[in-house]
């Protein structure tokens, strides 16, 4: 086994099954909790960006807790996929959870940073979650045996949604924003002038999100597919304790 960089965190097999649920389960969660509470509220429109629901009210405390615990929570699955799993390529593997401990801080920064009040960190943080996520989830798969690996094909198909979509998300926004001024207007006015382009970039936002959940899964799987190589209770403990 090749030796990684700092220490694997204190899981057995089962726990890690855990984490990994919860790395898209949260956000899953999380992001349909918001949006509904947000459209009971009175959203402005249908269809929105999933970050609309981070408006000040109840939807506000849920989408910013829940992207808190989701940035903490894929940082510690993508920091237990490289000390657990073995890939072919030991280099592009570590740059990858390297990525993902970028992809997930973030998200944390899509949680501090709303869009009605901090719109340009807020899309430079969501940028860097959307098109840093799918090129962590394709190195992460590049650096694995796919022909072995049990969560090859979902996440190709998931990497591929999430790519075409972001690409969909963006050309159909940025057509859109040209074609009015946004000088003066607020977050809600400009919106409201680019719906046109969001009733595409909308959608396309919800399949790039699935899309990056159905990779974080089909790591998951993979996991699943790796008991063998997972320490013991005591394993875990022993660790702890050496040099």
């Amino acid at each position: 086994m090749y030796k990684r960089y700092g220490r694997r965190l204190p899981l057995n097999h089962k726990q890690g099954q855990i984490l990994a649920l919860m790395s898209w389960l949260i956000p899953t969660i999380t992001v349909l909790c918001a949006m509904l509470v947000h459209f009971i509220g009175g959203a402005r429109t249908f269809p929105i960006f999933i970050s609309e629901a981070d408006h000040p009210g109840p939807e506000r405390i849920i989408f910013t807790a829940g992207l808190i615990v989701t940035g903490l929570t894929q940082m510690l699955f993508a920091w237990h996929l490289y000390h657990t799993i073995e890939p072919e390529k030991e280099g592009m593997w570590t740059v990858s959870v390297v990525l993902g401990l970028v992809v997930s801080f973030h998200i944390i920064l899509i949680a501090y940073y709303d869009m009605y009040d901090h719109i340009d960190p807020h899309i430079y943080a969501a940028m860097v979650a959307f098109g840093g996520g799918i090129v962590w989830a394709t190195l992460g798969h590049l650096s694995l045996n796919s022909s072995s690996s049990p969560g090859a094909k979902l996440r190709k198909t998931g990497i591929a949604i999430s790519l075409v979509s972001l690409v969909i998300m963006i050309v159909s926004f940025q057509y859109a924003v040209s074609t009015f001024d946004a000088t003066g207007l607020t977050t809600e006015e400009f919106l409201n002038n680019a719906q046109i382009g969001i009733n595409i970039a909308g959608p396309a936002e919800y399949l790039v999100v699935g899309g990056l959940m159905m990779a974080l899964a089909s790591f998951g799987m993979d996991l699943a597919g790796n008991k063998e190589g997972s320490p013991t209770d005591s394993e875990v403990v022993t660790d702890q304790y050496e040099e």
